[in-house]
């Protein structure tokens, strides 16, 4: 059994010609979100193997926040370049290519509309896109990450910065 945790970075400051698209931060907003969210998560015992976040400023910060959270050290989180600016066949590319027996429950940060299109690749379900800060806990009835496929995922949770986080009923 293997756990994705899929989340969209935390509310972020606008692009401007001054504050590149890679760069921007989160506002203060997004920050209490991504805490708040990283509570959550450790008050009802979620814990995760491994946390990937793209390279950009904004998912680098929320995956922090949700690691202090967490209790997971953010030292420990694995920067990808290449999950900016990517597809969802990009970051199920990704996915697959994990080859650590011992991760079992992933935690990805990353950025639409890359993520809300992963949901309905994994799912085939169109939830729409997602809100900054939101959540979606999947799992797969497999024993490796390169068994993920098209419709192979179960969306267990639903979590969204509106309604406090609680689980949004599927």
């Amino acid at each position: 059994m293997k756990k994705l945790f899929l989340l969209r970075h935390a509310q972020t400051e606008g692009y401007s010609l001054s504050n590149p698209d890679l760069k921007r931060k989160l506002t203060e907003h997004g920050i209490q979100d991504a805490m708040r969210l990283g509570q959550l998560l450790r008050e009802e015992n979620f814990e995760v193997d491994k946390i990937v976040s793209s390279v950009a400023v904004r998912a680098q910060t929320t995956a922090r926040l949700i690691a202090n959270g967490m209790h997971y050290a953010p030292s420990q989180i694995q920067i990808e370049e290449d999950l900016y600016q990517c597809s969802e066949v990009d970051l199920l590319r990704f996915i697959n290519q994990i080859d650590d027996n011992y991760i079992n429950n992933l935690f990805l940060v990353n950025h639409n509309p890359a993520v809300s299109a992963l949901i309905y690749l994994l799912s085939e379900k169109d939830y729409g896109f997602l809100s900054p800060c939101s959540l979606v806990i999947f799992s797969f009835d497999v024993e490796n990450w390169t068994e993920i496929t098209r419709g192979s995922g179960k969306i267990e949770e639903i979590r969204v910065p509106e309604n406090g986080f609680e689980v949004v009923t599927l």
